[in-house]
């Protein structure tokens, strides 16, 4: 199978402040994944780093064959666009 998000050895950081440290994670094609934590546990910071929105301090990523740790701004559309993210905040809004 192949895998879908390599992260290997990554540290994330939040405004100077590492938030996780030695993260590893591999997701193949096909699996489901939950993420669980306890609040201020740095789940949203990983998943801003899946999908651009936070940058990566160290280690190496790559998402969907992206190299998240060196992706370019005018890439990050077309790794959005393969990503499937439901976010907890989802609002409509009704006209």
């Amino acid at each position: 199978m192949a895998e879908l998000i390599t992260y290997t050895n990554v540290e994330i950081c939040q405004a100077e402040q590492v938030v996780l440290r030695n993260v590893n994670l591999h997701v193949q094609n096909g699996e489901m994944i939950y993420l669980l934590g306890k609040v201020g546990s740095g789940k949203s910071s990983l998943m801003k780093t899946i999908y651009g929105a936070l940058p990566i301090a160290a280690g190496e990523a790559h998402v969907l064959d992206y190299d998240i740790v060196h992706i370019r701004r005018r890439k990050l559309p077309y790794l959005r666009r393969r990503l499937g993210i439901i976010f907890q905040d989802y609002k409509t809004t009704d006209a």
